[in-house]
């Protein structure tokens, strides 16, 4: 088992448990990865608080709505409060957390606006990031694809969605390294973490995951062959992702 599988069952088992547990044991995984002790405000923030908080916030562990103590978390995540309230603003601009003048920062919950705005934005970058990864692919691009669609079918055969979102995020990762833009994969990257919520939102569908999957070896089998029709099929790919995340988000509403 990796470190990466290990940390991620201590993760949710945790978070069946109690959402408090499960912060600590986020907060943990990304010490562990910190290079040095002795580290900055800013460097925590960015190396423990934020991502810690953004992974907690996507996997449901802080419920839509629920108040961010800074005291309360800077105990759990092992930090001062000092890099509190950048994480916090960090957070706000990702659209993850509502943060109240005098009164405090919320989880920020997801609505119907929000999945057709990202959606919209997601289609128009992705489109482009596979045309310009098909323009450009090389042997090392298609190894990397190859390695992480297998990784991806697994997680279906093993119906670990956890496991396949992870995937999924190191595939699209794979495709903006190869479209080689900067401006595109900085603006990417501004979405990660609506755009991660968002993937295991959609997953709660049934069947869901095995139909992305499906999609996803049309895309990487476009990209390498630089078929033009893969922007057709990201496309799709996409509105079947949106579909499926409205159809929880209604239902949860219902």
């Amino acid at each position: 088992m990796s470190m990466a599988t290990s940390a991620n069952n201590e993760i949710g088992a945790a978070a069946a448990d109690q959402p408090d547990q499960a912060l600590d044991a986020i907060g943990r995984k990304y010490h562990s990865r910190m290079r040095t002790v002795d580290a900055s405000s800013d460097s925590l923030s960015d190396g423990v608080v934020v991502p810690a908080l953004r992974e907690a916030i996507v996997e449901g562990v802080l419920a839509p709505g629920s108040r961010l103590s800074e005291v309360q978390i800077a105990k759990q995540l092992n930090v001062s409060r000092t890099p509190m309230r950048e994480a916090f603003a960090q957070l706000e601009r990702e659209g993850l957390v509502t943060i109240v003048a005098r009164v405090g920062a919320f989880v920020r919950s997801v609505t119907l606006r929000d999945v057709a705005e990202i959606y919209t934005v997601r289609t128009a970058l992705e489109c482009l990031a596979v045309r310009l990864a098909a323009e450009r692919i090389n042997a090392l691009g298609r190894a990397q694809l190859d390695d992480v669609i297998e990784a991806m079918q697994a997680s279906v055969e093993a119906e670990d969605p956890a496991g396949y979102v992870d995937a999924l995020d190191r595939f699209y990762s794979i495709v903006m390294t190869l479209a080689d833009n900067r401006t595109l994969q900085a603006t990417h990257a501004s979405l990660i973490g609506p755009v991660r919520r968002l993937r295991r939102i959609a997953m709660a569908r049934g069947g869901r995951m095995r139909s992305s999957c499906e999609q996803a070896v049309r895309i990487k089998d476009a990209i390498v062959a630089g078929d033009p029709e893969v922007e057709t099929l990201m496309r799709e790919q996409l509105r079947g992702a949106c579909e499926a995340a409205t159809e929880v988000l209604n239902q949860s509403e219902q």
